[in-house]
């Protein structure tokens, strides 16, 4: 969302944020605003409907960001601003990530959450005049069940940082994600009780690390000698340019996984499940190694680790593929045609929104 909202106001667009919870979270509001970037908080704003109150009629666009910030406020956008084009983020399929933890659990309580969040997901796509999905698979998914609907790909945005740190000089590897995400205690858990013991016999020198905010009980009773909870880092770099590769053994998700963005984007190479790479047009052996059985996770990552003409070639591909597929400014040309004319005239509501500026309003 911080990278949406500033190459809107790059493209020439009048952006205004607007919380959920109408916090002034720094650093990030103030991050916003250097770049030109509206922000409204408490408490010169009590309620966002008082905002939309009074100032709804002044915005092209509104961007409702996440299926449970978009229920709660896509009625009063319509209601005090009807010229605007509603556009529902869903950054990942929600119901999707909950169907497939049901799956694999065979929890009763995860299957019901998961169809309530497809009946508002669907209720909320059914509403906007147009969603964005972050993965093809995504994408088509919902193409399918609505065709006259516009569902358009607004995928993951990373810096490509890149790194000069050769093989010889790294060492260790690790796991980033935060942990308030269902799919990231499962991922690390499943790794360290079936995957780590098939790898910290031959790999006895390195490290795991566990990169991630608000880590439960469950993860912090992991750590050893060897295996370090890192907690939340600030800055990753030091991380990224100092381990070989990172793993991504997700079992269930949605979307596509920044975890996986961000690690290509340092030129890290990375060990993923064939969920994890889902949507990312990834080739095995070339831009990633793939492998869903502990065994097979192990001795990819173990192969990895150790070759250094595969970890080059990987370390290669990962930052020519993310530039290409997930670049600012990949995305730049994105979303200047979906708030060109050209588009604005192939949408239903069209003909009611104004051509020369666009506002954006974001729950997040």
């Amino acid at each position: 969302m911080f990278q949406i909202l500033t190459i809107l106001h790059q493209l020439g667009h009048r952006v205004t944020f607007i919380p959920d919870n109408l916090a002034n979270t720094r650093p990030y509001a103030g991050e916003l605003q250097k770049r030109g970037i509206e922000v409204i908080y408490h408490p010169y704003v009590k309620k966002v409907r008082d905002y939309l109150v009074t100032h709804a009629s002044n915005f092209d666009a509104v961007v409702l960001s996440r299926c449970d910030f978009a229920r709660k406020h896509i009625a009063d956008v319509r209601l005090h601003a009807p010229q605007s084009r509603i556009i529902f983020d869903t950054v990942d399929l929600h119901y999707l990530r909950l169907s497939r933890e049901a799956q694999l659990t065979q929890d009763p309580e995860v299957h019901r959450r998961a169809q309530e969040k497809q009946h508002l997901e669907h209720k909320l796509i059914s509403e906007a005049d147009e969603t964005w999905v972050v993965s093809p698979v995504e994408q088509q998914l919902l193409q399918k069940k609505w065709p006259g609907k516009s569902i358009q790909l607004v995928s993951n945005i990373v810096d490509i940082q890149g790194s000069k740190i050769p093989f010889a000089l790294r060492r260790d590897y690790l796991f980033i994600g935060g942990f308030q995400h269902r799919p990231n205690i499962d991922a690390v858990l499943f790794f360290v009780q079936k995957i780590y013991p098939l790898v910290s016999e031959r790999l006895r020198d390195a490290k795991f690390y566990i990169i991630g905010d608000k880590a439960p009980p469950e993860i912090v009773a992991l750590a050893t000698e060897r295996i370090v909870v890192a907690g939340l880092q600030r800055d990753v770099r030091p991380f990224f340019d100092s381990v070989r590769l990172s793993v991504a053994p997700l079992r269930f998700g949605a979307g596509v996984k920044g975890k996986i963005n961000q690690s290509m984007a340092f030129g890290v190479p990375v060990v993923a499940t064939s969920l994890a790479v889902e949507g990312m047009e990834l080739t095995g052996h070339e831009d990633i190694l793939v492998a869903d059985q502990p065994e097979d996770f192990a001795r990819a990552l173990i192969e990895l680790y150790e070759s250094e003409e595969l970890w080059n070639r990987l370390s290669e591909n990962s930052v020519r593929k993310t530039r290409a597929s997930y670049s600012p400014e990949v995305a730049s040309e994105t979303l200047e045609f979906l708030f060109g004319e050209d588009h604005l005239k192939g949408l239903d509501r069209s003909t009611e929104l104004p051509q020369t500026e666009t506002r954006l309003a974001a729950k997040s």
